[in-house]
C-alpha cells in the first residue's frame, strides 16, 4: 500500500513539474516576438507583400530623420538581395541587448529563399512606442554581431 502511495505522489509530482516546465517553456518562446517592437513588425508586414521600399518607409516612422533614413538605399539593396537570394519568407528573432530602460537592440535574420540578411536595429522608446533610430544590414551576420566572429570552431 505504501508503495502504490509513493508511486503515485511521484507519477502525480513529475507530471506537475513537466506541466509547469511546458508552461515555461511556451512563455520563453513566445516572448522574442511579442518583444519585438510594433514598428519592426509592420515593416515586414510590407515584406510579406513584397514591398520592401514601403516596409523601409515603416521602419523609419516616428525615428530619428537623417541621411541614412533615406528609404532608397536601403530599399535598394533589399531589391539586390531577392535577386540573389529569392523571395522574402519571413523574419527571425536572433538576440536583443539592453542598452537601457529606453533603447535596445535587436538582431534579426530576414530569411529568402536561399539565404539570409541580418538585421540590426537600435530603437527608442519615445512616450508613445518604440520608433528605430537607426538600422544596419549585412549577409555576413558577424559583421553585425561581433561576438559570433570569437565563437570557438571559427
Amino acid at each position: 500500500m505504501k508503495i502504490i502511495k509513493i508511486n503515485a505522489l511521484s507519477v502525480l509530482a513529475f507530471g506537475l513539474g513537466f506541466c509547469c516546465l511546458m508552461f515555461c517553456v511556451r512563455a520563453v518562446a513566445a516572448e522574442p516576438d511579442s518583444s519585438i517592437p510594433s514598428v519592426i513588425r509592420a515593416g515586414f508586414d510590407f515584406f510579406q507583400k513584397q514591398r520592401p521600399e514601403q516596409g523601409v518607409d515603416a521602419w523609419k516612422e516616428g525615428g530619428l530623420v537623417g541621411e541614412e533614413f533615406k528609404s532608397t538605399p536601403h530599399a535598394t539593396y533589399f531589391r539586390q538581395a531577392e535577386r540573389t537570394l529569392g523571395k522574402y519568407v519571413s523574419y527571425e528573432w536572433v538576440a536583443t541587448k539592453i542598452v537601457g530602460r529606453s533603447s535596445k537592440i535587436l538582431y534579426l535574420a530576414i530569411n529568402y529563399e536561399r539565404g539570409a540578411v541580418y538585421a540590426r536595429f537600435l530603437v527608442y522608446r519615445t512616450e508613445k512606442d518604440w520608433v528605430v533610430q537607426s538600422m544596419n544590414f549585412n549577409t555576413r551576420p558577424e559583421a553585425l554581431m561581433p561576438w559570433l566572429a570569437f565563437e570557438e570552431g571559427q
